[in-house]
């Protein structure tokens, strides 16, 4: 029976020195973080016609949070909006009002020329996208 605890205490210490040895590995050669791994870009259509675009080197999972990079960085780019059930509803870009109440005018999103299925806080952002917030006006 003592041959047994024996065996199985050095077994445990064997299994613990393993478990430090591998998790010291690993944390020496694991991957690291590449910061800034996207370069996409965010182009503003205002109600002129005129055409801004921003570049924008990003980890931002969500197209919100890379505009709320670009909104901090200096760039000159800015919005703001409403929560809505839908996520959020765009309302200023660059100081610049869209209100569909009053005259049928709003941000719409188009993402690498197609016009965009999900709000700024669903739409995932990946390398070399390219996102154009429109004034446009209904018909």
């Amino acid at each position: 029976m003592k041959h047994n605890k024996k065996t199985v205490i050095i077994g445990l210490v064997i299994l613990v020195a393993l478990v430090a040895v591998f998790a010291t590995v690993y944390t020496f050669n694991r991957p690291s973080a590449v910061r800034g791994s996207k370069s996409i870009v965010v182009e503003v259509k205002n109600s002129k016609g005129e055409v801004t675009d921003y570049d924008l080197v990003t980890d931002a999972e969500f197209l919100k949070q890379a505009m709320d990079e670009l909104s901090g960085n200096g760039s000159g780019f800015s919005y703001k909006g409403s929560d809505s059930e839908y996520g959020i509803m765009i309302e200023y870009i660059n100081d610049e009002r869209a209100d569909y109440a009053q005259d049928g005018a709003y941000w719409s999103l188009y993402v690498n020329g197609k016009y965009g299925q999900y709000g700024a806080d669903s739409q995932p952002v990946t390398d070399k996208d390219k996102f154009t917030w429109a004034y446009e006006k209904a018909q």
